[in-house]
């Protein structure tokens, strides 16, 4: 499951910045390259083909969310993740060849139809990876609760650190101390040792 969690974050990720470059790339060329007006002569069924593209740029960016949201479910081994998984890319999966029809005998686009294609065949690996999440989750099912933090569950600092600096400069600055009363006692028992020993000298000198 943390595999294909992987996998689906990357694509949804890709799928997303991809369509909002488009999205938003396209208004910079020129008004009608952004509305495209002359396509809504274009029909089929009252289903114009500036619709067509308006609502499969929309659905793209909307499946990249949706992609990156499940693959971190799936990275987190959540229960529902690779069934939602299996719902999502499938309904994907029958928009795009919905879609890619109306591209080819509609539009009679080639690079719309073979996107559309394209769509349809990842997403297609897409829902093969969770079907298979999902047969892993149903064989190996985690414990309930796995992916919920302990109530006493203490939040690192950082990857490198637990505490803040505050905390581990205290706990420096008190094992210091520590080391310090040691060494201060075995000053002292030295130097008790040390007075012992010049006693016992001068008794003999004398």
């Amino acid at each position: 499951m943390q595999g294909v969690g992987t996998v689906y974050q990357f694509a949804g990720v890709t799928l997303f910045i991809i369509s909002m470059l488009v999205c938003c790339g396209s208004s910079l060329l020129s008004r009608e390259t952004a509305t495209h007006t002359g396509l809504t002569t274009i029909e089929w069924h009252s289903y114009s083909a500036q619709r067509a593209i308006t609502v499969s740029l929309l659905a793209s960016v909307f499946l990249g969310l949706a992609l990156a949201g499940i693959g971190l479910g799936l990275q987190a081994q959540n229960r529902f993740s690779p069934l939602l998984a299996t719902v999502v890319t499938a309904a994907a999966m029958v928009f795009w060849i919905v879609h890619a029809f109306f591209f080819a005998k509609v539009m009679r686009s080639i690079f719309l139809t073979g996107l559309s294609v394209v769509f349809v065949i990842g997403f297609g690996l897409l829902l093969a990876l969770a079907i298979g999440a999902l047969r892993e989750l149903l064989r190996n099912p985690p414990p309930k609760g796995f992916e919920i933090l302990p109530a006493d569950y203490k939040v690192p600092y950082s990857h490198m650190y637990d505490d803040p600096p505050e905390v581990r400069l205290a706990r420096e600055l008190d094992q210091r101390r520590q080391r310090l009363t040691v060494q201060q006692e075995e000053l002292r028992m030295l130097e008790e040792k040390l007075r012992r020993k010049m006693e016992e000298h001068d008794k003999r000198a004398e």
